[in-house]
């Protein structure tokens, strides 16, 4: 055997092993890019599940909003007319002495109630 086999041998033996080292390379370079592809899926996953919650929970804000929008206006519609109905049937069968100022005050009084029941509903809405 002379040195220019040597050399061969030496150099074949390089080749192989340069090659089984960017084998090995390569199929972690695979692994980690798999990984990596696992991790960005469940993100989105995850991500998909808290807009589809986010979104979830702004529908029921929403409705509960439209809700009390209707109970307020129900409600105040409900004060306004029990309490005027009540108030005139004071001031026209019990209290005949009242002229149109005690009336109009008295108007006042039930509007004022009405929107202090309004703003307690929108207070609470918030």
């Amino acid at each position: 055997m002379g040195s220019k086999d040597i050399l061969y041998f030496v150099i074949s033996f390089c080749i192989v092993w340069t090659t089984v080292f960017l084998c090995w390379v390569l199929y972690y370079l695979a692994r980690l890019l798999r990984n990596a592809n696992q991790i960005v899926e469940e993100f989105r996953v995850r991500l998909q599940v808290l807009l589809e919650t986010i979104n979830y929970v702004r529908g029921k804000v929403e409705d509960i909003s439209h809700i009390l929008t209707l109970a307020e206006n129900g409600v105040s519609g409900l004060v306004r007319k029990v309490v005027k109905k009540k108030t005139d049937e004071w001031i026209n069968h019990g209290m005949d002495k009242f002229d149109e100022t005690a009336k109009q005050a008295v108007n006042k009084a039930v509007e004022a109630t009405t929107n202090q029941l309004k703003k307690t509903v929108k207070a609470i809405k918030k």
